[in-house]
């Protein structure tokens, strides 16, 4: 029988970066006046993923 994880440290590391990443392009965008709502909503939904 074979167990396969599918979160490793690695992986969850990786995705950990990625949402910083998405998130510092995101509040640069955050500061301009092109700023959407979805642009807000989408922040949200970023900083909940990080921090759960």
């Amino acid at each position: 029988m074979e167990i396969t994880l599918e979160h490793t440290y690695t992986s969850a590391a990786a995705h950990k970066m990625e949402i910083e990443r998405q998130l510092e392009q995101l509040e640069a965008k955050l500061k301009t006046p092109e700023r959407t709502v979805e642009d807000i909503v989408r922040h949200i939904e970023l900083l909940k993923e990080l921090y759960d």
